[in-house]
């Protein structure tokens, strides 16, 4: 008989009506195997079905596949026999996530999943089904945990990330009281002090927090030359119960390495950039400290100048070659211009035709002209008249990818009134 979660109702009355003889009257001993299911072994399953080989009557049968069923590990439940052998076959669910604690504080990953599996014997961290009973199960396991760490009453919450099926304890909270960093070097501990500020108070997960951490610092290092950056010896204290929730402290030390310095800034040039205008526009300057921020602004204001001589979607980029026996860093710029873009039309929203004649007669770029990106903006702050009405203007470009033009519309926001 058949037993599959979309059509319950329907298989549990076949599986009553089934004429397979399986009575608590019948002089034959048939043995209980179960086919299909390589995760678990035969004691597990015959131990979680409750079943006795010899003794299993229909009802006890309905009920085993039942109960396997409500579990969402099996996409499908069947079972046949004779009066010598009962073969339940088990289709695995294909709808399952591994199983992630984000702030289990007490327990390392396999500490916690032995747990689990004493109190549900068919746990699997590598395959938590997403339909079913299990979840709620493993819930309550987790709350008997905490229990006997002395925390009642605990909420647990659950979520997916894509392959990972998360439990947290959600109520009370697991916080950082604070964070210890050390090994920054004098000039950098005023520059990382406000990660040390920023984390205090912030959830605490075993798996993201210090990732976070070494992304922030490693922010600021990087800004500053340090491409070698790491954390390291990243640590937690024993968790403390207090009245505003369970908090830990977290300490680290930090491996700077030696600072980067730009030995080249190389541009060939082109018609809309020159080797000099590149000098004097780029923030990131031969002889600086390699800084990311400084490169990606500098990026940035190569590519706007492309923008404002009809290139659109021009993208620059630099690849940096570092040499680690010298510290230093060498780049070479290039840029995509893409398609040139001219000037269609301009139209202004939510003024009055006026105001709207007025802001017409002031729009200097004509149709057909070679479009410079920053116009609009530039339109705002050499109009200030035009914005004393006590009108806020949002340009929005319309790019048009076929004909490569460009509509702008100016809407103009009522200001609001000041405080």
């Amino acid at each position: 008989m058949r037993l599959s979660r979309p059509c319950l109702l329907l298989t549990l009355f076949l599986l009553c009506a089934s004429t397979t003889r399986l009575s608590s009257q019948s002089n034959a001993s048939p043995a209980i195997t179960f086919k299909g299911a390589s995760n678990y072994s035969q004691a597990e399953l015959l131990t979680f079905t409750g079943l006795k080989p010899g003794s299993a009557t229909q009802q006890q049968m309905n009920d085993a596949a039942q109960r396997l069923n409500d579990t969402g590990l099996f996409d499908e439940v069947n079972f046949a026999g004779n009066d010598r052998e009962i073969v339940f076959t088990l289709k695995p669910a294909r709808a399952t996530l591994l199983a992630r604690f984000s702030n289990f504080i007490w327990w390392q990953d396999d500490e916690l999943n032995r747990n689990i599996k004493a109190r549900i014997p068919l746990y699997r961290a590598s395959a938590v089904p997403s339909n079913g009973n299990m979840e709620d199960e493993i819930c309550a396991a987790l709350k008997a945990l905490l229990e006997e760490k002395s925390v009642s009453d605990a909420s647990i919450s659950l979520r997916t990330d894509g392959s990972h099926l998360v439990f947290s304890i959600d109520s009370p909270s697991v916080r950082i009281r604070l964070l210890t960093l050390n090994g920054a070097s004098p000039a950098m501990q005023p520059k990382i002090a406000h990660v040390l500020h920023e984390m205090a108070g912030q959830p605490w997960d075993k798996d993201e927090t210090f990732k976070d951490i070494s992304v922030r610092v490693g922010d600021d290092y990087r800004n500053d030359g340090y491409r070698e950056f790491a954390l390291v010896n990243e640590a937690h204290s024993a968790p403390t119960i207090t009245a505003n929730g369970i908090e830990l402290e977290l300490t680290a030390a930090i491996n700077e390495g030696p600072q980067y310095h730009v030995s080249h800034f190389d541009w060939a040039g082109s018609e809309v950039l020159s080797p000099a205008d590149l000098k004097k526009i780029a923030t990131l300057k031969v002889g600086d400290l390699d800084s990311a921020y400084f490169l990606q602004e500098s990026l940035q204001l190569i590519a706007k100048a492309y923008q404002t001589k009809g290139f659109m979607l021009a993208m620059a980029s630099a690849p940096p070659v570092v040499d680690p026996a010298t510290h230093q860093v060498s780049y070479t710029l290039s840029v995509v211009a893409g398609p040139l873009y001219h000037f269609n039309s301009v139209r202004f929203v939510g003024v009055s035709d006026e105001l709207g004649k007025q802001l017409s007669a002031a729009w200097q770029m004509k149709p057909g002209d070679v479009y410079d990106g920053t116009y609009a903006r530039k339109f705002i702050t050499q109009n200030p008249a035009l914005l004393k009405q006590g009108y806020r203007p949002i340009p929005q470009p319309k790019i048009d990818s076929v004909v490569h033009t460009v509509d702008i519309t100016m809407s103009y926001l009522k200001a609001a009134p000041a405080k």
